[in-house]
């Protein structure tokens, strides 16, 4: 072998050992390095601007953590109007936009047991008023397939009295006027008929509506 080949020999292996150790040092220090943390840091509850829906109310409050045509279950405090949750049993279904009670099921003492009449989405007619002792007020209504509910309730000592022409109702006929809201189911005969609520020995403030909800 000539000393012309001889050297490019050398050098070939001397040039491999270096790229050899490049290789290595590379990795080496790629591994030892600490991890970069740049770009990753996730900033704190308290940096990040709230984007969920202003809400004011209990009731917007229950509706926005709802999920969307979810039925809602609540019950409201007569005595503080707070919105309460009812985990079972009776409840009613709300109107999302309105807020408004558009079917209840189960017994609507347990939901509406005293203090104001709660609003109803079909409200056929709502009566608010004083009644001298024998005086009656009569509201008539036509049978369109719904359910009704009648819900009623006076103050002032005395008592209240419900009667019926062209149906029959399933709730008490004669309450006392405690405040306690009373509900009675009507079942409608044939055609029209009519509602009639009377001061029965004293003179009372007397709230009353008949209500529709969705045939079942």
């Amino acid at each position: 072998m000539d000393v012309t080949a001889d050297d490019r020999l050398r050098s070939v292996v001397l040039f491999g050992a270096a790229a050899a150790v490049l290789v290595v040092g590379g990795w080496w220090w790629r591994a030892a390095a600490p991890a970069s943390t740049a770009g990753t840091a996730v900033p704190s509850a308290a940096a990040v601007p709230s984007v969920g829906p202003s809400v004011s109310t209990p009731m917007e409050r229950l509706l926005v953590a709802e999920e969307p045509d979810e039925r809602v279950t609540v019950r409201l405090d007569p005595n503080t109007g707070e919105v309460l949750r009812v985990r079972n049993g009776s409840h009613v279904v709300l109107d999302p936009a309105t807020g408004s009670i558009t079917d209840i099921e189960g017994d609507p003492a347990v939901l509406f047991p005293a203090g104001e009449l709660p609003s109803f989405q079909m409200t056929i007619w709502r009566e608010e008023r004083e009644l001298a002792p024998g005086q009656e007020v009569t509201r008539q209504a036509s049978d369109d397939g719904s359910r009704y509910l009648l819900q009623y309730r006076c103050t002032r000592p005395g008592a209240l009295a419900v009667t019926t022409d062209g149906a029959k109702i399933n709730g008490p006929v004669r309450i006392d006027c405690d405040g306690t809201v009373a509900n009675a189911e009507v079942l409608p005969g044939a055609g029209p008929f009519r509602l009639s609520l009377s001061a029965v020995d004293r003179p009372i403030d007397i709230q009353a509506q008949l209500v529709a909800l969705p045939p079942r």
